[in-house]
């Protein structure tokens, strides 16, 4: 709730400010515009996105180099807030730097102030469109969460993280917050290694993933601990397994780290 609270607060200040642009002063009602619009946006969507949802429950067969695999799909990287993030700090900077030479002829002291003022969201929003945000390296045919009766392959765009199913030692479920506010990140987390070697974690965010994370959590503890089913992943019972959730029951409840 808090998220809505503070953008509930910060939405009448925006349309006060297109008020302003329409019956009074169309440089000034832009200035608080570019400043607060931006962040009731950004409030609003938080909001949005701390509102609870059923996961959706989402599998395919994919042909692999090794044969058929269970393959789970992942968020897909977008460049919807990219391509967000530089028009809005190209359109800010153009008519902040339009009301600079504007001014020149009268005032330009006041329109260099605004101008300064106005940059500094401007050059943010190009700084995370351009600086920030990666762009997949890979096509996005080839991404998500594959599953061989060998090994696991996790890869969200940028190349593949991959583990042999006979290196997991474990499979953990936690919740972490990484900020204050706003509800926890489901992380499921596959353990590899031993006392010897060293443990080694790799975590699966449920914010990464575009199908059930509860059932892909099962999904990890019955096949590790039943290394004789792992020859169906791949296969249309495997598959089968999955959609219906067939893990429940056929093995001790796990415990999580």
């Amino acid at each position: 709730m808090l998220p809505f609270a503070c953008a509930l607060a910060f939405w009448p200040m925006v349309f006060s400010a297109i008020l302003v642009m329409v019956t009074e002063s169309v440089a000034g009602g832009f200035f608080i515009l570019a400043l607060i619009g931006p962040l009731a946006a950004a409030l609003t969507w938080w909001g949005l996105s701390e509102l609870p949802r059923t996961a959706p429950v989402a599998a395919d067969i994919r042909a692999t180099d090794t044969g058929p695999a269970l393959a789970l799909p992942v968020a897909r990287p977008s460049s919807a807030g990219r391509l967000v993030c530089v028009t809005y700090g190209v359109v800010v900077l153009g008519a902040g730097l339009w009301h600079f030479i504007a001014s020149l002829n009268d005032d330009w002291s006041m329109g260099a102030a605004y101008f300064f003022m106005i940059s500094l969201p401007a050059l943010v929003a190009l700084l995370i469109g351009f600086g920030i945000y990666q762009p997949p390296r890979k096509t996005l045919g080839n991404v998500g969460i594959v599953l061989t009766p060998q090994d696991i392959a996790i890869d969200y765009g940028k190349g593949p993280t991959s583990v042999a199913w006979q290196d997991v030692t474990a499979v953990g479920a936690q919740s972490r917050k990484e900020f204050r506010f706003g509800s926890g990140t489901n992380v499921i987390t596959l353990v590899t290694g031993d006392a010897d070697t060293g443990y080694r974690t790799i975590d699966i965010e449920h914010t990464d993933l575009e199908t059930d994370p509860t059932r892909l959590y099962h999904l990890f503890v019955f096949y590790v601990r039943n290394p004789g089913r792992r020859g169906e992943l791949g296969t249309e019972l495997g598959l089968d397994r999955f959609l219906r959730a067939g893990y429940v029951g056929e093995y001790p409840t796990p415990a999580t780290l």
